[in-house]
C-alpha cells in the first residue's frame, strides 16, 4: 500500500496539528487515488461540536475521522485498517 502525504505535512506541521487536535480537509493519496478526510481527536471534536451545536443546532463534517491523537502514524493506521477491513475503495 502506497500512502503519500502532501509535501507541506512535515514534522512541525504534525506537531501543530497534534496540539490543535484537528486537521480539516486533508488530502492524501493511497495507491494513486486521492482521498480527503477531516481528522479530530475526541477532545477537540467535543469542543467544536458544542460550539457549533449552540450556534447552528447541528454538526456536520464530511469524511470525519476521530483519532486518539492526530498524528501521521495514526492517520496511516486508520488508512491501512480501514482499507483492509473494508477491502474496497474509501
Amino acid at each position: 500500500m502506497n500512502i503519500i502525504f502532501p509535501d507541506w505535512f512535515d514534522e512541525l506541521t504534525e506537531f501543530e496539528v497534534k496540539n490543535k487536535g484537528f486537521l480539516l480537509n486533508f488530502t492524501v493519496f493511497v495507491n494513486d487515488v486521492e482521498y480527503c478526510f477531516s481528522f479530530y481527536d475526541i477532545h477537540r471534536l467535543i469542543q467544536d461540536y458544542e460550539e457549533t451545536i449552540q450556534e447552528l443546532n447541528f454538526f456536520y463534517e464530511k469524511n470525519l475521522v476521530i483519532l486518539s491523537k492526530v498524528t501521521k502514524d495514526n492517520i496511516i493506521n486508520f488508512i491501512q485498517n480501514y482499507l483492509i477491513k473494508n477491502s474496497k475503495s474509501l
